[in-house]
């Protein structure tokens, strides 16, 4: 796929219509990725890591098994100087690990009232146009500020198993 949503993605069998959950990853990857590649995070949509020292932050995006909505959940973690995070007694590299892997973690928007905690894309399942998407992933950046400010939080407290 292109930098630009498209309306069509080519498979085996022919074309077909893209998802809203297909546009709203493409919105996202056009506006929400450059602006982490920014902040020094590295990865690949929807896991993206960045390190500082031994902290390591990884944010991972996760979309409702039943379309129409997103987290994004925010995580710290001790790097040793293998490169490796321990959590649970299992080690894995720092390079391998996503937010949903760590005990110390936070969900942006997380009011603990439902579904508000997602960011929602999808009404009934009407097909929404570029723009809208492009508007809802916009919404979405001032959350990363959040995060970093959550990260810098768990930095000064020097807190995290």
């Amino acid at each position: 796929m292109s930098k630009e949503i498209c309306e069509f993605r080519k498979s085996k069998g022919g074309i077909f219509i893209l998802s809203n959950k297909d546009k709203m990853v493409g919105a996202l990857k056009k506006i929400v990725v450059p602006e982490l590649r920014n902040r020094g995070f590295k990865g690949a949509f929807p896991h993206f890591r960045k390190q500082e020292g031994q902290l390591g932050y990884l944010l991972s995006f996760q979309f409702d098994k039943w379309g129409g909505g997103f987290i994004i959940e925010a995580g710290v973690a001790r790097v040793n100087e293998e490169g490796n995070v321990v959590v649970d007694g299992i080690v894995r590299p720092f390079q391998k690990m996503n937010a949903f892997h760590l005990n110390n973690r936070f969900r942006i928007m997380n009011n603990k009232n439902g579904d508000k905690d997602w960011f929602k894309f999808d009404n009934e399942n009407e097909n929404l146009e570029e723009a809208e998407f492009i508007r809802m992933a916009k919404n979405v950046l001032p959350y990363l500020d959040i995060a970093e400010n959550w990260f810098e939080k768990i930095k000064q407290k020097q807190t995290v198993r």
